[in-house]
């Protein structure tokens, strides 16, 4: 099984690096090593790794990785992302609709992966800040298209 590097896409290239993003980076790392024979190859896998809930905001601000097991290079990424929280039904999202294009993805190569956090619109979920693993967050990625390099 090959390893999976995790890469910045080149929107985030020149971005500085704080202890914050770099214990980030060395945690999805570190669970990309320990779990990179789960991913299938042939597709794009997204993983939600946290959520972050502000009342304040009403966002749902979502963690997640996405890796590239298409054995093609990808230089962008249209799909919808639809999400649910599995202990506050009563809470919704809108259907996100995101357009990775090369100019925010560069190149990310097959075993590759990188970051993405989504800003998520929020109703009926609370009057306070909340934080949600992964295993309570329900994510489902529809219309999914590539663009790979020619």
């Amino acid at each position: 099984m090959h390893k999976i590097e995790l890469v910045l896409p080149k929107a985030h290239q020149d971005i500085p690096i704080t202890p914050d993003v770099k214990r980030e980076l060395t945690d999805v790392q570190r669970e990309l090593n320990d779990k990179s024979d789960r991913f299938a190859d042939g597709k794009v896998h997204f993983i939600i790794s946290k959520g972050f809930y502000k009342h304040e905001k009403k966002l749902l601000r979502v963690a997640s990785v996405i890796v590239n097991k298409t054995n093609k290079d990808i230089q962008g990424l249209k799909m919808n992302l639809a999400f649910k929280l599995k202990n506050h039904p009563s809470a919704t999202f809108p259907t996100m609709k995101g357009f990775l294009d090369k100019d925010f993805l560069g190149l990310i190569k097959h075993n590759q992966a990188f970051i993405l956090h989504l800003e998520v619109p929020s109703e009926d979920l609370g009057n306070e800040d909340l934080v949600f693993q992964p295993h309570e967050i329900a994510g489902k990625v529809e219309n999914l298209e590539y663009q790979f390099l020619k």
